[in-house]
């Protein structure tokens, strides 16, 4: 059990370049209580390119020779940071309604209809990845890799290669296509063809993305990412890995090799 006592911040740790990484360590006990210990939790930023950067894979936590739990984070504020930077978001959406509180009151006071800066705003619509809309229109999104995954998993279970085509498959692969004097057409018989292959990759892809060590990210340096399979199960599939690149309306399928 851990209990947190009190945040103290040291001054930083050079990084490699002579660039000094601020860290926060927070400690914490109940010493009265049975089965606790203390813990302490240093906390390094640590700049992005740093992944892309290291020919070896970098580690996200680990337990020093002082028996300190070290994690590290990537381009992001710290957790004192980001507790702050909540409280303010916070304070401001406090103010907010405050604001159209008194706009609506007003307005019902003088008999007056409420403007629109007086309403409540709706409630964000949750992110869906894949939406069918009322008059049976696909559409499709992704903020996160495995977003990818499962739309063109999806689409190629349905047979929907048309519209794979137009929404999930990236510009830059469609260019690739258009200079080798291809199209929508060649990119249909080729899904069509090697469906099955294609369908057991993206579901053990999806299967193993967020636990075990048989599917691997990499981020390469064009900031695309590149999933594949480990040595271990590489050799069961005929395609092995899927690269997923950053455009203006969010991710897209670069390419399943």
């Amino acid at each position: 059990m851990t209990w947190v006592r009190h945040i103290r911040r040291l001054p930083g740790l050079t990084a490699a370049g002579g660039s000094v990484v601020p860290i926060l360590v927070i400690t914490g006990a109940l010493a009265s209580l049975p089965g606790c210990e203390t813990v302490v939790t240093e906390y390094h930023r640590r700049p992005g390119f740093y992944r892309m950067a290291s020919d070896e894979e970098l580690v996200d936590e680990y337990v020093d020779a002082r028996g300190h739990r070290v994690v590290f984070i990537e381009d992001g504020p710290l957790p004192e940071e980001q507790r702050k930077l909540d409280e303010a978001a916070a304070a401001r959406e406090a103010e907010k309604r405050r604001e159209r509180a008194r706009i609506r009151s007003e307005a019902i006071r003088a008999g007056k209809p409420i403007p629109p800066e007086g309403m409540e705003p709706e409630a964000p619509k949750a992110f869906m990845a894949r939406e069918v809309l009322d008059d049976g229109t696909v559409v499709m999104k992704a903020l996160l890799p495995d977003h990818v995954l499962a739309n063109t998993m999806t689409s190629l279970r349905n047979q929907e290669y048309v519209q794979l085509w137009e929404q999930v498959v990236a510009e830059s692969t469609k260019r690739q296509y258009s200079a080798q004097g291809m199209g929508v057409e060649d990119f249909v018989r080729y899904c069509t063809k090697h469906r099955s292959e294609l369908m057991m990759t993206l579901n053990r892809m999806s299967f193993g993305y967020y636990g075990g060590s048989d599917v691997i990210l990499d981020r390469l340096p064009d900031l695309s990412v590149r999933m594949r399979f480990s040595n271990n199960v590489a050799s069961q599939f005929k395609f092995q890995e899927v690269y997923v690149v950053q455009e203006r309306d969010g991710l897209k399928l670069a390419g399943i090799r």
